[in-house]
């Protein structure tokens, strides 16, 4: 020991400085390095599963994405059949509004055809009653005379301004 007096060390106070460095590491560990190390693998865990947990909402998100775009999708597909059907329907009602206007066009055309026909026939009874009458006239104007060349003429003339003043 001799060496170590004369450079001035204390061999207990080396041992003693060991011991307490030795305490102060194992005083450190337990109340400082574990406490910390626990939280920061609390904090680290807290991540992960933030992390996971981002990824889950994430893949939710994406789900629900898709749905709503398969939703979407099908809603277009569904208007644009209603959209097809209510022109077709629209067609047909227009076809059924033509054919009625045509159906009625025709029945008045017909009602005025017949309305003409039966016009023409009454007109034609007026004529020959008409004819008739002045025909009876002018015989009766004939069988009161009795009739040279130019008296017949002259009747003829009478009857004929009597039926332009008839009318």
């Amino acid at each position: 020991m001799g060496i170590l007096e004369q450079l001035g060390i204390n061999p207990a106070l080396i041992v003693v400085n060991v011991l307490g460095f030795v305490l102060l590491l194992w005083l450190l560990k337990r109340f400082l390095y574990g406490p910390i190390t626990q939280v920061l693998a609390g904090r680290a865990e807290d991540v992960r599963s933030t992390y996971a947990a981002a990824e889950s909402e994430k893949s939710a998100m994406e789900e629900l994405r898709r749905d709503y775009e398969k939703r979407l999708d099908g809603i277009e597909a569904e208007a644009h059949a209603r959209i097809q059907a209510a022109i077709k329907e629209a067609h047909g009602v227009r076809d059924e509004i033509v054919e009625d206007a045509r159906s009625r066009a025709e029945v008045a055309l017909r009602r005025g055809q017949d309305e003409l026909v039966r016009e023409r026939e009454k007109t034609v009874v007026a004529l020959r009653e008409d004819v008739a009458d002045l025909v009876v006239r002018a015989s009766s104007r004939l069988l009161e005379r009795s009739l040279d060349d130019a008296a017949h003429r002259k009747l003829v003339d009478e009857f004929i301004s009597g039926v332009g003043k008839a009318k």
